[in-house]
């Protein structure tokens, strides 16, 4: 199977897996092995839904790799999300359902801990008809990634705590799903608005941190609410909200390490997913573009270990996706290589006159072996600049902190 844009789905193409409805994650939209009609491709979009599993006879291996376990534990959480979060929207209750929200990040939490699903990012959740709690979703699966690679860091960061408790990233997760639950009580025509924002209603956008912070007072656990609070906050001491002292004059911001280490997390997972998601003012950005300026415009602004860690478990080309070679072969991504992230291992699927390749399976390559090849295009667009920043990890004094 391969991952396919549903921009680029061509007639005769037949789902590998199910798309569930957005409502209910265990009813499906459409079916496995249902061959996609033009119609269907238009509700998709319509749904928020980008990208489907398409059956590929050479590549039915992947299914192995992209397990579907990981893809439930994701749509049980957006339900959850959903549920709360609508309640909230309706002002039908005051209080969050942290309990029903604990559980269901402890259920992905110790699914990642106990396969080999957690060592990269495999695939987020489509925005389905809400960007919002979609987005909650990602940050929560991308922090969680991204906190198992700094199991030392945690203990190190987080030394007022015995180390089991140090490392646990339960609260870490309930920080991200809630980050930004202040959104909610954001007036509907600044928070959907499709163009720029003005001076006056970005300053009450800025609020929703202290916003969500205020409904999770007494709620939650102190480091949830402090993702809550904080996940706006950068390693530089740019950011929001600005602190203020009891008179109400602003105080230095927090920079540094003083910046609590599961808002630096969540941080990163916030842009990250933000960026390479629709959204109503922007459209979604290829993996390997925002890894790119992430590591260009964002200079300063995130914790360098976890900034480390980060490029490890986030591919810039998604197991599963299409690619362009510069050699005009089209190939697919079938593994990540943390050392040289924009070079993979890829299976060439087609010859650059358009021909199938007899036996794909015997025509991988292992693009860092070969370096007067590297990927071209995806979807189109072409990637080559944003390659020169992503083409080593470098190897250096922070390596001994991460797992």
């Amino acid at each position: 199977m391969l991952r396919v844009s549903v921009d680029r789905i061509e007639p005769g193409m037949v789902l590998a897996r199910p798309v569930p409805l957005p409502t209910d994650p265990h009813r499906y939209l459409l079916q496995r092995d249902m061959e996609i009609g033009p119609d269907v491709r238009r509700r998709l979009k319509d749904l928020g839904i980008y990208e489907v599993w398409i059956r590929c006879r050479d590549l039915e291996f992947l299914e192995g790799v992209i397990d579907e376990e990981l893809c439930e534990q994701q749509r049980l959480l957006y339900a959850q999300v959903r549920k709360n979060f609508e309640q909230v929207m309706r002002n039908a209750v005051v209080e969050i359902d942290i309990v029903h929200f604990q559980n269901s990040i402890s259920s992905l939490f110790d699914f990642l801990k106990n396969s080999s699903f957690g060592r990269v990012m495999l695939e987020k959740l489509d925005a389905f008809d809400n960007y919002l709690m979609s987005h909650s979703t990602n940050v929560c699966y991308v922090a969680l990634l991204v906190g198992m690679k700094l199991e030392r860091y945690l203990i190190q960061e987080r030394s007022l705590l015995k180390p089991r408790d140090a490392k646990d990233l339960r609260h870490l997760g309930l920080g991200c799903l809630l980050h930004d639950i202040g959104k909610m009580r954001i007036p509907q025509e600044i928070l959907n608005k499709p163009g720029k924002l003005t001076p006056e209603e970005y300053e009450i956008m800025k609020q929703h941190p202290m916003i969500g912070y205020e409904m999770l007072r007494g709620q939650s656990p102190p480091a949830a609410a402090q993702v809550v609070l904080h996940h706006h906050q950068r390693w530089d001491g740019k950011g929001y909200p600005v602190r203020v002292d009891q008179h109400g004059k602003p105080l230095e911001p927090m920079s540094g390490r003083q910046v609590p280490i599961f808002c630096r997390i969540a941080t990163m997972a916030d842009i990250y997913d933000a960026a390479t998601s629709q959204r109503v003012y922007s459209p979604a950005k290829p993996s390997v573009q925002v890894l790119h300026e992430m590591r260009t415009w964002c200079k300063g602004a995130f914790d360098p270990i976890v900034e480390q860690a980060f490029y490890e478990v986030i591919p810039p080309f998604p197991i599963g996706q299409t690619v362009r070679l510069s050699n005009n072969i089209e190939a697919v991504v079938v593994d990540f290589n943390p050392r040289f992230p924009v070079s993979p291992k890829v299976q060439c699927i087609r010859t650059p006159s358009g021909e199938r390749f007899p036996d794909p399976s015997q025509e991988e390559i292992d693009l860092s072996q070969y370096p007067d090849i590297e990927i071209a295009s995806v979807d189109g667009t072409d990637v080559r600049p944003f390659l020169d920043t992503q083409r080593s990890r470098p190897l250096h004094s922070l390596d001994p902190v991460l797992v």
